[in-house]
């Protein structure tokens, strides 16, 4: 196999793999990474910062820190959840400069709908990340992890570096407080 950009050579290297090189000064094997958890920073930069354009900004911050720090990924833990724990860092320091909340763009709401059901639809996206935004940071992390991205318990607490037992509760707290700023 040659180290091009195929995309036989992007998906069938372990994400662990592209990190060694692209330390090591594979330019290719970053930018895989990159391409492969993009959509994943700005999800989580929209969710924890509650905007598009803060969200936009720590995701280019996010991957120009992973870049510089890649020295110090050691394999131990995934770099996903590396990676995901770099951004929670990044996005929580970020966030004593926030913006005030915005709509969402067009692009984060289902284009199948009538145009009645997705400004429903965008009120509602807006009124549940200004609720995301009321939460405790711990809590916000927790409930944005696991029922916005879908991560399971035992891989939080690895990303924020808490037993798993504290996961639950965070994310189980954080649910409740919503259902209280949502109703």
């Amino acid at each position: 196999m040659t180290r091009d950009s195929s995309s036989e050579y992007e998906t069938s290297v372990a994400d662990g793999q592209l990190a060694l090189r692209a330390r090591d000064g594979e330019r290719q094997a970053f930018n895989e990474l990159v391409r492969r958890y993009q959509d994943l920073i700005f999800r989580l930069g929209v969710r924890l910062l509650g905007s598009v354009e803060d969200a936009e900004d720590a995701a280019q911050d996010i991957f120009l820190r992973a870049y510089t720090r890649l020295s110090t990924f050691r394999g131990q833990s995934s770099f996903k959840t590396w990676l995901v724990r770099l951004a929670i860092n990044t996005c929580l320091t970020q966030r004593a400069r926030q913006r005030p909340l915005e709509a969402l763009p067009g692009e984060l709401i289902d284009g199948a709908l009538s145009v009645e059901d997705q400004v429903l639809q965008a009120e509602a996206m807006a009124r549940l990340h200004q609720a995301l935004q009321a939460l405790p940071p711990q809590q916000r992390v927790a409930v944005v992890l696991r029922d916005l991205e879908g991560l399971s318990y035992r891989e939080i607490a690895e990303i924020v570096a808490v037993p798993e037992a504290t996961a639950r509760v965070w994310a189980f707290r954080g649910r409740e407080r919503l259902k209280e700023l949502l109703t």
